[in-house]
């Protein structure tokens, strides 16, 4: 009986909980506003300073004096060219165009023959038969009978072993030089290389001949005093 009593106990408050919640919904939602539209206070539009509709601008715009004068563009060639401002291209001069400031200068290219069989008179010098002497450029020859002080202060005779690198280097092969041509007589200075490799840059790295003043090959005549070879350091061995 007591359980029972429990249960019908529940169910009442469940039922009262679920009035309590919808009673006070009810209490709480808003109810939408009634407007009438007759307590509107509307502006009466002759109150109102309105533009009149369909006004127009009478009074045009005056052109500028840009936009009325013509482009005074000159036709480079009327006969392909021409500005489409002009309607017609007759009073057009054409003007001879300017000579050019300066004369163009063209450096004639060096020309490079092939001479074969050479010898080696000083690391520097180059003979091609009796006649025909090559004087290497950007350096100064080593005359034959130079002779250099070692280390030790010992005199060692420099200039024959800088002739003797210079054959071992050139080994007899052809050398491609810049000059006009293989028939010249005496001798002439000039730039010759064996393959791609230049003879005189050769001789300034290793040092058997010293680069000629204010050549470009002076560094390297530094570099080889600096590390004590050729001419600058002792008997090669």
């Amino acid at each position: 009986m007591r359980r029972i009593g429990t249960y019908i106990a529940g169910a009442i408050g469940l039922v009262l909980w679920a009035y309590l919640v919808m009673a006070a919904g009810a209490t709480l939602r808003e109810d939408p506003v009634d407007y009438n539209i007759e307590d509107l206070d509307v502006p009466d539009p002759s109150e109102l300073e309105l533009p009149e509709v369909g006004a127009a601008v009478t009074d045009p715009v005056a052109p500028s004096a840009e936009t009325t004068s013509p482009r005074q563009v000159r036709a480079i060639e009327p006969d392909v060219f021409g500005s489409p401002a002009f309607a017609n291209a007759d009073d057009l001069e054409r003007v001879a165009p300017r000579a050019p400031l300066s004369e163009p200068t063209e450096r004639a290219k060096a020309k490079v023959v092939l001479l074969h069989r050479p010898s080696s008179l000083a690391a520097g010098i180059v003979s091609f038969g009796a006649g025909q002497r090559v004087r290497l450029a950007d350096i100064v020859e080593t005359p034959a009978d130079r002779t250099c002080i070692a280390e030790d202060g010992r005199s060692w005779p420099c200039g024959i072993m800088a002739r003797t690198q210079q054959r071992l280097f050139l080994r007899n092969r052809s050398l491609t030089c810049e000059t006009s041509g293989t028939a010249w007589q005496g001798e002439i200075r000039t730039h010759c290389w064996v393959g791609v490799q230049n003879v005189s840059s050769w001789l300034a790295k290793y040092g058997w001949a010293e680069a000629e003043p204010g050549s470009a090959l002076a560094s390297l005549t530094e570099e080889a005093r600096a590390a004590r070879r050729g001419l600058f350091g002792d008997p090669a061995r």
